[in-house]
């Protein structure tokens, strides 16, 4: 699903920015090192010194750093509920909340949830 920055507080960007910095640009799930901003891919490699350079420049979306809402709830910017986590990181942990996300959305479009005697989605 992409990103609805409407439900994102203005102040989004410097809220990620925190987060990110706070783990030192590393995922807080794999901890692999992910790119600094400004940083450019030989920069990135440089500083890695054991990276395999075809991987990089074929992929370099894998070692982009993103801030996950553990709650999928994105007005929800307490520290608790945010992860710094690598691009493949963040879309593993959200392809296991895939349910729960479209009931949230759902919601947000103004649909109501049924209660099926105790189903839980996730």
């Amino acid at each position: 699903m992409p990103m609805q920055r409407d439900l994102y507080p203005d102040d989004w960007k410097a809220i990620a920015f925190r987060v990110k910095t706070e783990a030192n640009w590393c995922c807080e799930e794999c901890g692999k090192s992910c790119r600094r901003p400004g940083e450019d891919l030989l920069q990135f490699f440089e500083r890695l010194n054991y990276f395999p350079l075809e991987d990089l420049f074929e992929h370099p979306q894998r070692w982009t750093l993103t801030v996950a809402h553990l709650d999928h709830q994105p007005p929800n910017c307490d520290p608790a509920n945010l992860k710094a986590l690598c691009a493949p990181c963040h879309c593993r942990y959200d392809l296991k909340q895939m349910a729960r996300k479209r009931r949230l959305k759902l919601e947000r479009q103004g649909q109501l949830t049924l209660n099926l005697g105790g189903q839980s989605d996730g």
